[in-house]
């Protein structure tokens, strides 16, 4: 029975070109990922140049001065609450799939999505007719409950 073994030569040769793979792919999501932020800040209900966009972030005076309002009041915190959010459901995805050791798993797996469905149904039983305005309602009291907790 004849044995393979595997030098160094080998290893290293096939290794390396799917690192320097991995790295350019890395870099080319990062730089879409900056790119839509700032395409983010730049777009809206008014259009602010993203030279403009790159001065306000920078310390610098913009052409008008409502645009530094805008940005850093409005859009700045809702560009980066997107990506904090996304980055948080990719990694509890993560952390779901590396615990079950289930490249497939989903919220139904905890039984998390069975849960809400559970709760809206009972509330819609137990309120009759009013059940539009309280589960409507929910979702303001669970965002001030969010607001108390931090």
């Amino acid at each position: 029975m004849a044995t393979s073994t595997f030098s160094e030569t080998t290893i290293s040769q096939t290794a390396w070109p799917r690192l320097g793979l991995r790295r350019f792919v890395l870099v080319i999501l990062i730089a879409a990922l900056v790119g839509a932020f700032l395409l983010s800040l730049a777009f809206g209900s008014v259009r602010i140049p993203l030279g403009d966009v790159l001065q306000i972030l920078l310390g610098g005076t913009p052409a008008k001065a409502t645009w530094t309002t805008i940005v850093l009041n409005f859009r700045l915190p809702k560009a980066l609450t997107a990506i904090l959010a996304g980055g948080a459901l990719a990694v509890s995805g993560l952390q779901m799939q590396t615990l079950f050791r289930n490249p497939l798993a989903d919220p139904y797996i905890l039984g998390v999505s069975s849960g809400a469905s559970l709760g809206v149904a009972l509330v819609m039983l137990s309120t009759g007719a009013a059940a539009t305005k309280v589960v409507g309602s929910l979702g303001l009291y669970g965002d001030l409950g969010l607001v108390v907790a931090a």
